[in-house]
């Protein structure tokens, strides 16, 4: 076993169905060029959430693109982690079903299921560094599937919900004695912990005692405002202080991997951090916010695009709903 990690195999999986947001304005009764002019989003891919596009088959779709591009079988994996915003269901956990799924037998590896919204997968590569280090696995396999359209304000915040697409994306990690992740680091605000969110499904709002209440607010809320104020605050002296750690400046940096959470997030990293048009990747577009799977996702398109080659040094960096703030470091 190498001393460090590194992304071995990448791969994605797209649902059939790409929607127009011009299509969108004609379903939900909204003016013509509204949502593209609110959003920048022109269109975004959306699942059946049936047959080969439920959440777990779009998982397993992008988790075996990953170990074919790896060449590797599916039996030398000893963990596999879901990470997603949102689980197929709230118990048991969906990794379990990835196993099932690539046809793995009882016992042989372990799973996990992440949640740190929009950065879970990011999560899991930490903890898949982690697992290899110390010698608990060997190869770990993260899957980040996520169905946002399924839970969209459409009613009461059509912007928002323009934001979203569906969408899987996966890694393959392994030990390598080359340099692989240099470092991460995560941090936590929670003082804008209500600022996205979906305030029932757990215990707190059960549909038990108030149904009307449950099913009144079962869809994701943002207060993209309070959001734009913390990142704008805070998040710069965040990734400095990251750089100093790895011994990097930002024009070290070959290529970004932004979380894609919308073009107009994107547009302000690039200006607040310098980084040229051909130095990041930009799907927000074409794919929406695909929650935790954008990472993944956006990865693997650069990687297709060979904007990400062999020895690139590359930062993958993005918040999520909580807040947290998250960056990783790695030599490709």
């Amino acid at each position: 076993m190498g001393s460090g990690t590194r992304i071995c195999g990448w791969g994605q999986a797209l649902p059939k169905e790409k929607v127009a947001s011009g299509d969108l304005e004609k379903q939900h009764g909204l003016p013509t060029g509204s949502l593209k002019a609110a959003t920048g989003v022109e269109a975004r891919y959306r699942a059946t959430r049936s047959g080969d596009e439920t959440q777990v088959a779009l998982g397993l779709r992008a988790g075996q693109a990953a170990l074919t591009s790896a060449n590797i079988p599916a039996a030398t994996v000893d963990l596999i982690v879901a990470a997603a915003a949102v689980p197929q269901q709230l118990i048991p956990g969906t990794a379990a079903l990835y196993q099932r799924g690539l046809d793995l037998p009882d016992g042989s590896c372990r799973t996990i299921d992440v949640n740190t919204t929009c950065l879970s997968a990011l999560s899991a590569l930490e903890l898949a560094d982690s697992f290899i280090r110390a010698g608990r696995a060997s190869r770990v396999l993260i899957i980040s599937s996520e169905i946002a359209s399924s839970a969209l304000p459409w009613k009461t915040a059509p912007e928002v919900a323009a934001l979203f697409g569906d969408g899987a994306g996966a890694w393959l990690v392994e030990g390598t004695d080359q340099q692989g992740f240099l470092g991460f680091s995560f941090a936590s605000f929670p003082s804008a912990y209500e600022a996205c969110q979906i305030p029932v499904g757990g215990t707190a709002n059960t549909p038990h005692e108030d149904l009307d209440f449950f099913v009144e607010h079962a869809f994701f809320e943002m207060d993209g405002e309070a959001l734009f104020r913390l990142v704008r605050s805070e998040f710069e002296s965040f990734l400095v202080a990251f750089l100093e750690q790895i011994n990097w400046s930002l024009d070290d940096i070959d290529f970004f991997i932004p979380h894609q959470a919308s073009p107009l997030s994107l547009m302000h990293m690039a200006r607040a951090f310098r980084v040229r048009r051909e130095r990041y990747i930009d799907i927000t577009r074409s794919h929406g916010n695909q929650v935790a799977a954008s990472l993944p996702i956006a990865f693997a398109e650069a990687r297709a695009r060979h904007q990400i080659r062999d020895g690139s040094r590359v930062l993958m960096l993005g918040t999520s709903a909580g807040v947290q703030f998250g960056v990783a470091a790695l030599i490709a």
